[in-house]
C-alpha cells in the first residue's frame, strides 16, 4: 500500500469519526454528504501536501503495517471521542 493511500485513509477515519461524534450521530442527507465530502478534500490535499514536502509520495508499506496503523487509527479515534465524552458530560 502506499504511505499517500495510508495517511488518507487514517487522516480520513479519525476526522469522519469525530465530524459524526461532534454531530451526535445525527447528520444526515445533504449535511451528512456535504461534511464527508470536505472532509475528504481537505485530508486528501493535507496528505499530498505533508508528504510532497517530505519526498515520500512514492513510498511503500508492508500490508501487515497498514493494517495495523488503521486499527490504530480506529483505536484513538474512539478513544478521543470517549475522553472528550467524559470531559464534556
Amino acid at each position: 500500500m502506499k504511505l499517500i493511500t495510508l495517511t488518507e485513509y487514517c487522516m480520513f477515519i479519525f476526522f469522519a469519526g469525530v465530524y459524526l461524534a461532534v454531530t451526535g450521530f445525527t447528520a444526515r442527507d445533504l449535511g451528512l454528504y456535504i461534511g464527508i465530502a470536505l472532509i475528504y478534500t481537505f485530508v486528501h490535499i493535507y496528505a499530498k501536501r505533508m508528504l510532497t514536502k517530505r519526498g515520500k509520495e512514492t513510498a511503500e508499506i508492508r500490508m501487515l503495517f497498514s493494517v495495523l496503523l488503521i486499527m490504530a487509527a480506529v483505536f484513538v479515534t474512539v478513544l478521543f471521542i470517549a475522553v472528550l465524552a467524559s470531559l464534556l458530560s
